[in-house]
């Protein structure tokens, strides 16, 4: 190893390795710091979802609690490692934001075809599960997966994903879907709790204290509430919510249909390129292998228990899952990279999951409390997917590849019916920013000649 590579691994500062099994105490602080990071996370991506379908109170709260008993499970297989499924790493499974908008897109072509709300649910399971079987399938080819989807293509999408979610942001942030056409759109009160929320994720962030800045999403979540309430503006409790409620798989069924699934599909194997990345930093911060046998080998057990992961959340009616990158700012905080840990953390999950007061309580922040906190991170995504493109050198052919592929995503979010007299199978692989955006980046990619790069821009 070089002088360079062990004085990067000394300053990682790992208190507890990888196979080290901390003290319940150190252990469970570590736990709750990494709740702390995610917990917002988790919840906000089923919550946009049924939002933004219209869904009724008591899905809406279910859609929540089973994402964090998911969520659960995902962990503790994911660190424990059970057979060829999980990394062995310290990485959380957690509810992924890359989907919401093609779901949103696909339960409302559901809605306007005369589905009801739980065929809609059903009909997102059967995307769910079948997509999982790619990114399982994916996991065992991850050499292919480097070698077409390159960082260019890869960030292309993320940007798009980002873009394409500060709609549906900017939406809560004005008032919801629900407030279309009433005098409640984009009042100044929307508008004010919108922005407090905001201000505060962005002054909490600036604190030197490390604790701080990782809770400066529910900090902001609580503020805004705090307010909310001041102004009378919280949502009603519901009534008769039950004190514990045990997950059911299939609770409202599961069915498979061609529409919107193509560009699923896609999104699947954006999140195994996602998720490879998450895996890989995981893995330097655990100062753990980078390459070689024993990190392909983590690498394509963590991608295959991604996609078990969500195979699971779709037999429960819920939605993808995914590997949360922000938890690697945990094991930096706290120099604990015990894969043990996850089981505390999958307990914790678990815990949540099955308590509904947990759905409720995200259920009655209005949207501009969700949508001040969504604005940053949507925008944060979109930042992480310039910086991936930026990993390379830009050259011309290069810069056409994002042109075009910016281009073409943009424009389908601004205009989404211009596919309306296109045929059926191209609608279906067009209908989302982000399909149209990333098959235009894979495409131009394999398409325009390797040598262009070798010319002056």
């Amino acid at each position: 190893m070089s002088d360079t590579a062990a004085t990067s691994e000394k300053n990682l500062g790992i208190v507890y390795g990888l196979e080290d099994k901390p003290p319940f105490i150190p252990a469970t602080l570590t736990a709750i710091q990494h709740l702390m990071s995610m917990v917002v996370s988790i919840g906000s991506p089923p919550l946009i979802i049924c939002r933004a379908l219209n869904m009724p109170l008591d899905i809406t709260i279910y859609m929540v609690n089973i994402a964090f008993f998911v969520s659960g499970i995902g962990t503790f297989i994911q660190t424990t490692r059970i057979g060829p499924f999980g990394s062995g790493l310290l990485s959380i499974q957690a509810t992924s934001f890359i989907f919401p908008t093609a779901f949103i897109a696909l339960g409302k072509a559901a809605l306007d075809g005369g589905a009801s709300h739980e065929e809609v649910i059903a009909l997102m399971s059967g995307a769910v599960v079948a997509g999982s079987f790619i990114q399982m399938a994916l996991s065992r080819m991850t050499g292919l997966l480097n070698r077409v989807f390159t960082p260019l293509v890869c960030g292309i999408t993320v940007a798009m994903v980002g873009i394409s979610l500060l709609n549906v942001a900017m939406t809560n942030v004005v008032g919801g879907f629900a407030s279309f056409g009433t005098e409640n759109f984009a009042s100044v009160k929307n508008l004010s709790l919108g922005g407090l929320v905001l201000l505060c994720i962005l002054v909490f962030n600036c604190f030197k204290n490390p604790v701080i800045r990782m809770s400066a999403m529910i900090i902001g979540f609580v503020v805004g509430a705090a307010v909310a309430a001041w102004w009378g503006m919280l949502n009603p409790v519901p009534e008769n919510v039950r004190i514990f409620s045990v997950p059911m798989p299939f609770r409202y069924g599961i069915s498979f249909g061609l529409g919107g699934f193509v560009s699923i599909a896609l999104l699947y194997v954006i999140s195994t390129v996602e998720a490879t990345g998450d895996l890989s930093a995981t893995s330097m911060l655990s100062k753990e292998p980078t390459s070689g046998p024993v990190f392909i080998r983590r690498l394509g057990g963590g991608i295959l228990c991604d996609g078990f992961a969500s195979l699971l959340a779709g037999c429960f009616n819920s939605f993808p899952m995914a590997i949360f990158a922000q938890n690697n700012g945990v094991i930096q905080l706290t120099g604990n990279a015990s894969r043990h840990v996850g089981k505390y953390i999958a307990v914790f999950l678990l815990i949540l999951g099955v308590f509904p007061v947990v759905g409720v309580v995200f259920n009655i922040i209005p949207d501009p409390v969700l949508g001040g906190a969504l604005i940053l991170l949507f925008g944060i995504i979109t930042a992480t997917g310039m910086r991936i493109i930026f990993t390379d050198p830009i050259t011309r052919r290069s810069i056409l590849i994002i042109g075009i592929s910016v281009g073409v995503g943009v424009g389908a979010a601004f205009q989404p019916n211009f596919t309306l007299h296109l045929p059926l199978w191209l609608a279906d692989l067009l209908h989302s920013p982000v399909a149209a955006g990333g098959l235009t980046a894979i495409v131009t990619n394999l398409l325009l000649p390797k040598s262009m790069d070798e010319e002056n821009s």
